[in-house]
């Protein structure tokens, strides 16, 4: 292959990247999200928590499943997203959720924003 081919093929790379960016930055948010319930799987300070949603299925694990698992490696952020999550469950607000891919059933979470 020439210069000149793989020039044009990279150059189609980056504008074809660009211009699908914005859909998978939108694909990769849940919003909206109303909590069912709240869980704490493992006794692990760096285990994630479980959500239940009521109103958002997705299909990891092969089959329509509400499971959402919000990761944090640091203890405190850990807490306020919990936090977050139970004021959803409070019915004070929905959750926003930033997806990273399935986990067997679950749909991994690793930010989180509470919203009115």
């Amino acid at each position: 292959m020439s210069i000149k081919c793989v020039q044009i093929f990279y150059w189609l790379v980056c504008v074809i990247g660009c211009v699908l960016s914005p859909w998978a930055t939108a694909a990769s948010l849940v919003q909206d999200l109303e909590v069912g319930s709240i869980g704490q799987l493992a006794d692990d300070e760096e285990a994630p928590f479980e959500i239940i949603a009521l109103n958002k299925v997705h299909k990891c694990g092969g089959e329509p499943s509400n499971r959402f698992l919000v990761y944090s490696e640091d203890p405190d952020v850990a807490m306020r997203r919990f936090m977050l999550a139970l004021e959803a469950y409070k019915g004070n607000g929905s959750l926003t959720l930033k997806v990273d891919g399935c986990e067997g059933s679950a749909l991994r979470a690793f930010e989180l924003r509470l919203q009115r």
